[in-house]
């Protein structure tokens, strides 16, 4: 296991514990985190801090299920991953609606020239999230 998958296995665990302060140690200090479905670009490990924060408040009962890793060398790794939560705090500005969500996502890591996470895309389907949060209709085959 690389030592990009070891600091990817931390976040996932620090995501599980709720706690934030141990999930932004794992970048960079100018490290950045992009999230293509809603188009946040978070930069630098206070502000990853402050946002797992909020992502916190608004799932309290957040967690992270790793179903498969894929690394490309020792500068990327990828992951598939599902995160599950009720949503009880504000979210992308959707107020809570106490439904439960199961989200598959997928991210890409890339290590930073310290040794630790300098990169981080976040993929999934922001159609998919908006149906579990009530905030867009199912399709009508459904």
């Amino acid at each position: 296991m690389s030592e990009l998958a070891k600091l990817v296995d931390d976040i996932g665990a620090a995501w599980n514990d709720h706690d934030s302060a141990r999930f932004a140690a794992q970048f960079s200090h100018d490290a950045v985190l992009r999230v293509i479905a809603t188009g946040e670009v978070t930069r630098g490990r206070e502000e990853l801090r402050a946002d797992a924060e909020a992502l916190l408040r608004a799932f309290p009962d957040l967690q992270i299920e790793s179903k498969s890793t894929y690394e490309c060398g020792e500068a990327v790794c990828i992951i598939e991953w599902t995160l599950t939560g009720t949503h009880e705090g504000e979210y992308i500005g959707i107020p809570p609606t106490h439904r439960s969500v199961e989200l598959p996502a997928c991210s890409i890591f890339t290590l930073g020239g310290d040794g630790l996470v300098g990169e981080e895309v976040i993929y999934f389907d922001a159609a998919t999230l908006l149906r579990q949060l009530g905030a867009l209709p199912e399709p009508a085959d459904a």
